[in-house]
């Protein structure tokens, strides 16, 4: 059985109805109701510890989709003490239970977002897993913080992880409004929102981490394959960075700010939908 935290999500949504379609037996779970699921619903608190336990204890898998979605959800204490504590009980339980794996959805505003758009200058652009995670904020803390529980299960466990760090996932009616004005200094816009993510790609995500081969731990950064915008991105990088930020191979055209190419070398996904 596979448990999908966050059910009541429209990302949760996407992913139980992707599972189920499959044919895969699913728990999904929410602390909102959502009993219009095509599978078996139950509530819970992910701050319940022992709720939590309790939902987990027959899965053999479980997505990990549940928290408040965003920096400016909620006031900062209570995202962090919310996502944090919520991250803890599902990976403990997890490895308690002898879960096979954890698909964590964590976040590429982890990498640097800050409502101050010229806040975050990256060392080195696209953007990729070995770049270092440099939160402002404490959501972006959170999905840093959660990594790091999950990197730990999976060191003292045989439940083995993987973390997606996707950025501001864009329906398709918001993507109709694309392309947006190209950031300048005067008119920031925050580096990880330059990409954008479809919903439909990163569920897919999440169902193809389920069965990825992995040892232990990895994470992966999702994004869609071009930018919002129609200027070059390389041309935006020096108006906006001049030559602060280091340029590497990948930056063709307008091509996204972030790299999947670990995602589809390791993970077999294939962004399919762009907003162009």
């Amino acid at each position: 059985m596979i448990v999908v935290t966050g059910a009541a999500g429209r990302l949760g949504r996407r992913v139980v109805q992707l599972l189920a379609d499959r044919g895969k037996d699913v728990l999904a779970t929410d602390q909102v109701g959502a009993d219009d699921l095509p599978v078996e619903f139950v509530r819970c608190h992910l701050g319940d510890a022992t709720a939590v336990h309790g939902v987990l204890k027959d899965a053999e898998s479980v997505v990990h989709m549940g928290a408040i979605p965003g920096p400016t959800r909620a006031e900062p204490r209570v995202i962090f003490e919310n996502n944090v504590s919520a991250d803890f009980n599902v990976m403990m339980s997890a490895a308690e239970l002898g879960l096979r794996r954890v698909v964590f959805s964590s976040s590429a505003f982890g990498m640097g977002w800050a409502h101050d758009g010229n806040a975050f200058v990256p060392l080195y652009l696209p953007l990729d897993e070995e770049h270092p995670m440099m939160p402002f904020e404490p959501y972006g803390l959170t999905k840093q913080v959660g990594e790091d529980i999950g990197r730990m299960i999976a060191r003292n466990s045989g439940t083995t992880v993987v973390s997606l760090r996707f950025t501001n996932v864009a329906l398709p009616e918001v993507q109709a409004e694309f392309p947006w004005p190209a950031p300048t200094p005067e008119n920031p816009l925050t580096l990880v929102m330059w990409a954008y993510a479809d919903a439909r790609d990163v569920a897919e995500a999440h169902v193809l981490a389920l069965d990825a081969e992995i040892e232990e731990y990895e994470a992966f950064m999702l994004a869609q394959p071009t930018s919002r915008f129609n200027e070059p991105t390389i041309d935006i990088v020096k108006s906006n960075f001049g030559d602060r930020v280091e340029i590497r191979e990948g930056l063709t055209g307008t091509s996204s700010v972030i790299s999947t190419a670990k995602a589809q070398r390791l993970l077999g996904w294939k962004p399919r939908h762009d907003w162009r």
